[in-house]
């Protein structure tokens, strides 16, 4: 640990070795103090971000992380460091592995591998959103969490946006993650009063960096300095939108296996002025990294003194987290559902719609066509559609990737034979890393504990309908008749649109997305999708397997404004519901928006049984953002629908109508949210 800080000290021009150790001891006294990680006793103690150091974190928040890396070293158990966030986060502009969550896991995976852990990191950011969308779901679309970071400054400006973000996941998954970034809210009080909450936050790091004064200068500095603070006077070295000395990014590294259809870009797209070039995220990542190398000391001591004190083995007391977990997840439920109800932040964004306030109360679960997202493709909602009786599902418009693999990274990331080449030091190591049994996740039900199954689980959903896609009979015409049209039966107009990623998108630095034939920039690695089942009026009935509904809420996420007219091929020269073919067998934003036909209704089914239905006035109501770029839609709030003690299946279906303008009639389906 002490090799690796030193590490970075030295990548940021500081290194030990500069100093005299018996004469520069407040110099290095100073040193210190720029890459100081505060532990602080409250929220309120925390250091403002014109201080120097590199990041805060409450006492209580430091010592769960040290408890959490004991228990993971003594028990051989993942770790799960999660990010959501906006473009910036997302590393728009960059390629993906240069984005700063993918750069604290290529430096701290063979870390924890060494001590018997594994690291799972994932990068959950989106371009053109903030965090509800997932936040609303976070039980599934986030996942487990121990380490939590919010990084949506440009889209969620207010605490009540955020604070739906971090109580979902007190709420939700075995584990409690220690959040960091956001505001704060009252989560203190209802956490257990002052001292109480697993926070923190990164800072500025102000003084690390020396200033960019020329051309000439900045050949003198360490390279991870180069451009990232500039002198006023040459303030354009460092602020061109797309500037050489800023992104570094690369479109296509020559392989031996695959040589692209198409010409490639010079550059990955998203090269903003307000996007951060990689630089910047490497200077992010490092300090996530020293937060984590103190707790590691911190651990090492704690088993230390243990082990002095009682004997080996370490007892659990020392390292034992689930009493932990579960004694909070009570406190902070019974605060919330108690003296909290109707007190918080999060209850005064979401309570304007019917049923929503008890995203704020009670643990969600959710599937989603938007990418990266935990699981991949698995904990989609296209993953949970039902098949009809001919076959037919939107998921069979899906395209394979291109190839398959890692991606050969750009030679011209190769670092300087002169400068710092950190994940070397933490590779480096006298000691054989310790040997998984990877036999032991086999047959585990858990799809948390199965991470490492990546090409297994590709394959699980893929096949998780009820019929393969070479059975699907194409020629209806036999079926042609009439039927009961309110009777709930999966229909053949529902396609996947706006779908441009494809393999496992995950936001993990095993990711492998936005791979097509026609893919400009196939050495992106970016996860980004935002794709969506989309129908109209002549698209049939779409029915969705809903599981683990307990609470009887669940509700949508959904974009109004598209499709229109022939933008969807499916039904684009179809004059009938389903192309005519009875099924009685089987069971844009932006410019000018076409409005919906005033004749719309959407029909609401659960269980084959239609239990709602808007109209137009009632639809177009909820279409109003009540998030950045985001409307949400109640489908049922019914607690008396599941009447045992566990939770259950619910058969959702969804049909649009209009005699008008069928083909108007339409919108693109992206999340449903459940509990």
């Amino acid at each position: 640990m002490s090799r690796m800080r030193e590490g970075i000290y030295a990548e940021y021009g500081h290194p030990t070795k500069d100093f005299d150790l018996n004469e520069d001891k407040e110099k290095i006294k100073e040193r210190d103090a720029l890459f100081e990680v505060h532990v602080v006793e409250t929220i309120g103690d925390a250091p403002d971000h014109t201080k120097l150091g590199v990041a805060w974190i409450t006492e209580k928040g430091f010592e769960a992380l040290v408890k959490k890396l004991l228990h993971g070293m003594m028990t051989n158990d993942e770790f799960y460091y999660i990010m959501g966030g906006h473009s910036a986060a997302a590393g728009h502009g960059n390629n993906f592995q240069q984005q700063y969550t993918m750069q604290f896991a290529n430096i701290m995976e063979p870390v924890f591998h060494k001590l018997g852990m594994r690291l799972i990191a994932r990068n959950l950011a989106m371009g053109g959103l903030g965090t509800a969308h997932f936040s609303l779901g976070s039980n599934t679309l986030y996942g487990e969490t121990d380490f939590l970071l919010w990084d949506s400054h440009m889209t969620e400006k207010t605490a009540e946006d955020i604070d739906v973000f971090h109580k979902q996941a007190l709420l939700g998954g075995e584990r409690v993650p220690i959040l960091f970034g956001g505001q704060w809210s009252n989560l203190e009080e209802e956490t257990g009063g002052p001292g109480s909450l697993w926070g923190g936050d990164r800072m500025l790091g102000h003084g690390i960096i020396p200033l960019t004064t020329s051309y000439d200068q900045v050949e003198t500095l360490p390279v991870a300095t180069h451009y990232q603070e500039c002198d006023d006077n040459v303030m354009e070295l460092c602020s061109s939108r797309a500037n050489e000395n800023k992104y570094h990014n690369q479109c296509w590294e020559p392989r031996s296996d695959y040589e692209p259809e198409t010409k490639q870009n010079p550059f990955v797209g998203g090269m903003a002025s307000w996007h951060p070039g990689d630089r910047n995220h490497q200077f992010q990542s490092r300090k996530s990294i020293l937060v984590f190398l103190k707790a590691f000391d911190a651990a090492f001591d704690t088993w230390e003194e243990g082990l002095d004190k009682e004997g080996t083995p370490l007892q659990e007391s020392y390292w034992h987290v689930g009493e932990d977990y579960e004694k909070f997840h009570s406190d902070f439920s019974s605060h919330l559902n108690g003296v909290g109800l109707n007190t918080t932040a999060c209850e005064k964004r979401w309570g304007a719609l019917d049923g929503l306030e008890k995203v704020c109360r009670i643990s969600m679960n959710g599937m989603a066509e938007f990418t990266p997202i935990n699981r991949g493709r698995a904990n989609s909602v296209s993953a949970h559609v039902k098949r009809a009786s001919n076959g037919y599902h939107p998921i069979d418009w899906e395209k394979e990737p291109a190839y398959e693999g890692i991606d050969i990274l750009p030679l011209i990331w190769k670092i300087p034979i002169d400068q710092i080449d950190l994940h070397a030091i933490a590779m480096s190591s006298t000691y054989a890393p310790p040997e998984f049994d990877d036999s032991i996740w086999e047959d585990d039900d858990d799809a948390e504990s199965a991470d490492s199954s990546r090409r297994e689980r590709k394959m699980t959903w893929k096949d998780s309908s009820d019929a393969s896609v070479s059975s699907i009979d194409r020629d209806q015409s036999h079926l042609r008749a009439l039927t009961d049209d309110n009777k709930v039966l999966p229909g053949l107009g529902w396609q996947l649109t706006n779908h441009f990623v494809t393999g496992y998108c995950d936001g993990s630095p095993m990711s492998d997305c936005l791979r097509r034939p026609e893919d400009t920039c196939l050495l992106s690695g970016h996860n980004d999708g935002h794709a969506g089942l989309s129908g109209n009026a002549l698209s049939g009935w779409i029915v969705i397997n809903v599981p683990k509904v307990k609470e009887g809420l669940i509700f949508a996420k959904m974009e109004w404004w598209h499709p229109r007219g022939t933008d969807m091929e499916i039904t684009k020269d179809w004059t009938e519901v389903n192309d005519g073919i009875a099924l009685g067998e089987g069971r844009k934003l932006g410019g000018n928006v076409k409005d919906l036909p005033e004749d719309f209704f959407l029909d609401i089914a659960v269980n084959g049984e239609i239990t709602r239905t808007y109209n137009y006035e009632e639809f177009k109501v909820l279409t109003k953002e009540i998030a950045y770029n985001q409307a949400f839609y109640p489908f049922v709030n019914d607690e008396s629908l599941v009447t045992g003690d566990e939770p259950e299946a619910v058969e959702l279906g969804l049909r649009i109508r209009s005699e008008s303008s069928p083909k108007d009639a339409s919108f693109s389906l992206t999340h449903i949210y459940y509990a």
